[in-house]
């Protein structure tokens, strides 16, 4: 302790932070307590676990990703023959050892590595699912008894041609930016014995759900985002500076000057019932309002493009202009004082 009588001991112990959210006291980052809580938005946060990449670089690697589940259901349908349906079902960010525990047993993982990348990727697929993929490569039906079991040995080596499709397709989607090439290198039937990562290491997890004849079930590829990092960075760095570019206006040829179009000035004055406007006769008078003036539609080739007056000007009809609807540039592709 201080012998200074003016010291004014400023700590405050761990067990002040916990529930902090529970009405326990709340500190900002100098250590001051904060007393009005209404102000303040708390969000627990777990440093074991922290996010890589933001909901905006998630979403954009979903949307990439959803092209791939898309033609690798087409590849699929051709290698067994017959309709195979599959889902996007999320794109995650988590611990390898939360993954390895979320591995149903038993289950069919596929270990692989990327030739042009450092680190172990993994396959999870669905026990019951490879084993109807088993039946069907055999000549089968695709349907098998509801019992879910570890595939033997000639059964892993039939299911192989299978996964080496699945990962084929998912390094084709990188193909732009950076060409990488798979290769599988073991199988296990149970996530208890995974050791090809460290358990603090954070995971890109691709969760799938697959379906053809009546049996469906999960497929999952895990992968270290250390491993694929350099790629992603790559590809998150391209779709950012394609929407920082500008869109160019199209480029008015002169051309264009002398091309006609059909122009009509109009009003959106009332409504008549269609007995009102099937008594209309020869000389009867329509009342409308004057303001109708003010607001008459100038359309080009049907569409309303202009807002303004119309009136009489040296004997002559006129437009004035006084409101450019958006679709007056969309149409005529250049902009007017």
């Amino acid at each position: 302790m201080s012998s200074d009588p003016n010291f004014k001991d400023e700590s405050f112990d761990i067990s002040e932070l916990q529930g902090s959210a529970d009405g326990q006291p709340v500190f900002n980052c100098e250590g001051e307590k904060i007393t009005d809580l209404s102000a303040v938005k708390i969000k627990k946060y777990d440093f074991t676990n922290p996010i890589v990449l933001s909901d905006a670089d998630l979403s954009k690697l979903k949307t990439k990703s959803e092209q791939f589940v898309y033609y690798l259901a087409g590849h699929l349908s051709m290698f067994l023959r017959t309709e195979f349906n599959l889902e996007l079902e999320d794109l995650t960010a988590d611990l390898y050892a939360n993954f390895t525990q979320s591995i149903k047993n038993p289950s069919c993982i596929t270990m692989f590595k990327l030739q042009e990348l450092n680190g172990v990727c993994l396959l999870d697929v669905n026990s019951h699912l490879s084993a109807t993929v088993v039946d069907r490569i055999l000549g089968g039906r695709g349907s098998t008894n509801p019992e879910e079991r570890g595939l033997t040995d000639i059964e892993k080596a039939l299911v192989e041609d299978f996964n080496q499709i699945i990962l084929e397709e998912w390094c084709k989607q990188w193909q732009n930016t950076m060409s990488l090439t798979p290769s599988i290198i073991g199988t296990e039937s149970s996530g208890k014995f995974l050791q090809t990562s460290p358990t603090d290491a954070m995971m890109l997890i691709m969760s799938m759900e697959a379906s053809f004849g009546d049996v469906s079930g999960p497929m999952r590829i895990a992968v270290p985002y250390y491993t694929l990092e350099p790629v992603v960075s790559r590809l998150l760095n391209a779709v950012s500076s394609t929407e920082k570019q500008t869109v160019k206006p199209p480029r008015w040829h002169e051309i264009y000057d002398e091309i006609p179009v059909s122009v009509s000035a109009e009003w959106d004055a009332f409504e008549l019932s269609l007995r009102d406007l099937s008594n209309l006769e020869v000389d009867d008078v329509i009342e409308m309002s004057p303001a109708l003036i003010e607001k008459t539609n100038l359309r080009i080739e049907g569409r309303t493009c202009f807002i303004g007056e119309i009136g009489i000007e040296s004997d002559q009809v006129a437009f004035q202009v006084s409101e450019s609807i958006v679709e007056a540039v969309k149409l005529i592709g250049k902009k007017h004082g």
